[in-house]
């Protein structure tokens, strides 16, 4: 197997002969362009290429897999891990941080918003079908506002 060429060059194309397959007959020039060692040539070129990127696609490849395989808490601590050791911080305390922040994180998102998201399904229904309510009381909201406002202008007067 040959090593990792980068010469981009084609191959032996200005020594080979070469064909002519195309004659132009109003200006009398000829075409020296020959389709078959240009297909050959572009080939091999394809071919080199796959063969030095092969390593580097299939590192890829297998970051791409480990992405898709691994939990994406745990690559997001890694990479938090490597960015907060390459600037300097102290990493007991982020690490620490970040677990928490994980922790809580999970908890909201995982465990309370199967809870959550059907409670408040269950309440606006209540509210609608049961009391016969409107699910948005609009005189109600209108007054906090206004004493919002009043607030406010106080605030500002003082």
């Amino acid at each position: 197997q040959q090593g990792c060429n980068w010469n981009w060059s084609w191959p032996n194309y200005d020594q080979q002969p070469r064909r002519t397959y195309y004659n132009n007959q109003r200006t009398g020039q000829q075409c020296n362009f020959d389709l078959p060692r240009f297909f050959r040539n572009l080939g091999e070129t394809v071919t080199r290429v796959f063969r030095c990127t092969t390593k580097i696609s299939s590192l890829f490849f297998l970051i791409f897999m480990f992405q898709l395989l691994v939990p994406s808490f745990l690559v997001k601590m890694v990479v938090f891990a490597v960015l907060a050791y390459v600037v300097g911080l102290h990493m007991p305390t982020l690490l620490a941080g970040a677990i928490m922040y994980t922790g809580v994180n999970m908890f909201v998102h995982v465990m309370l918003q199967p809870v959550i998201l059907p409670a408040l399904l269950f309440l606006a229904v209540h509210k609608t079908v049961v009391r016969g309510e409107p699910l948005v009381d609009r005189n109600f909201w209108l007054t906090r506002l206004e004493d919002l406002k009043r607030v406010v202008a106080d605030i500002r007067a003082m």
